[in-house]
């Protein structure tokens, strides 16, 4: 992802973010669905977190951040993550996002293009853009736990 369109994204995934956040204020429909429902339940989750996680053990400006990592214990904690994130029910038993991270000092490019293999992942899969933008604007309020820790 070049750095202007990585800015450019960050940028859009702000505004989606203050957009969902104002947009809670209002009523929802009881009969709406959660994240989770419309994503297609944990076994479409666990699909994408393969793909996505898949994709950045690929890319050798993220690699180096999993040499040492458990791949099948690092994947199933990512999609309990999004399973809970998404109004599943599934509950999060990894560390919190900052003691994840610690010392690893990822910059706000690397958060970046971790963000476009999510988008890539859910666009394999033919996520509809409302889907994907709620789910890509959770991953991004972690931001500030993630980068520079």
């Amino acid at each position: 992802m070049s750095r202007r369109l990585c800015g450019t994204f960050t940028f859009g995934i702000l505004i989606l973010g203050l957009a969902l956040i104002v947009g809670s204020a209002g009523s929802v429909s009881a009969a709406e669905k959660s994240l989770y429902d419309r994503l297609g339940g944990k076994g479409a989750i666990d699909a994408v977190v393969k793909k996505f996680t898949t994709d950045q053990l690929a890319d050798p400006r993220l690699a180096k951040f999993y040499t040492k990592t458990d791949i099948p214990a690092w994947r199933g904690h990512l999609a309990d993550l999004i399973c809970q994130a998404s109004g599943g029910p599934c509950k999060y038993k990894g560390l919190k996002m900052s003691q994840a991270h610690a010392r690893k000092y990822i910059t706000s490019d690397q958060f970046g293009w971790t963000a476009g293999h999510l988008v890539n992942a859910l666009n394999h899969f033919k996520v509809t853009a409302k889907e994907r933008d709620e789910l890509v604007a959770i991953v991004a309020s972690l931001k500030e736990q993630v980068v520079g820790q």
